[in-house]
């Protein structure tokens, strides 16, 4: 009899195992070539589809000249504790950490080093960004990514 428990018990922990490796290897519904989201990589960020880009009405400013750069104090991020601008580069826009050297106004003066010249820096549409992000690296809980 307890053989047979056993057996039991390991098939049902085997099942469970293989269940929950699945879960979390299943592709994002919310990313594909026919969503807004179109898709996700850990390292680059995220690409959204050119309606969503216009409907977001999504504004960028290109960065010029070097390191610290003077931008757009609409293009920082508030979210909780953190402080971040997003960046679009070959495409993909990605939440970038950054420091503030100054403030003057409506322009403040940052530096990162993941920001290089030619990059372009969110200006409007950051929070739209933001609940993308969290939609496409799947930490939108289900049925909260509408």
């Amino acid at each position: 009899m307890k053989k047979i428990l056993v057996v039991i018990c390991m098939a049902i922990y085997g099942w469970a195992v293989v269940a929950s490796e699945g879960h979390d290897h299943e592709e994002n519904a919310s990313v594909g070539p026919d969503k807004g989201i179109i898709s996700f990589d850990e390292h680059d960020g995220f690409k959204l589809s050119s309606e969503a880009i216009k409907n977001f009405d999504l504004k960028t400013v290109a960065l010029k000249g070097s390191n610290p750069w003077e931008v757009p104090a609409n293009a920082v991020l508030y979210s909780g504790e953190e402080v971040n601008v997003y960046r679009l580069r070959d495409g993909f826009y990605k939440r970038i950490d950054f420091d503030l050297i100054s403030k003057n106004g409506s322009q403040i003066k940052i530096k990162s080093k993941d920001l290089q010249t030619g990059d372009e820096l969110v200006v409007q549409g950051v929070g739209f960004l933001r609940t993308a992000e969290i939609v496409a690296s799947g930490g939108a809980p289900e049925g909260h990514s509408h």
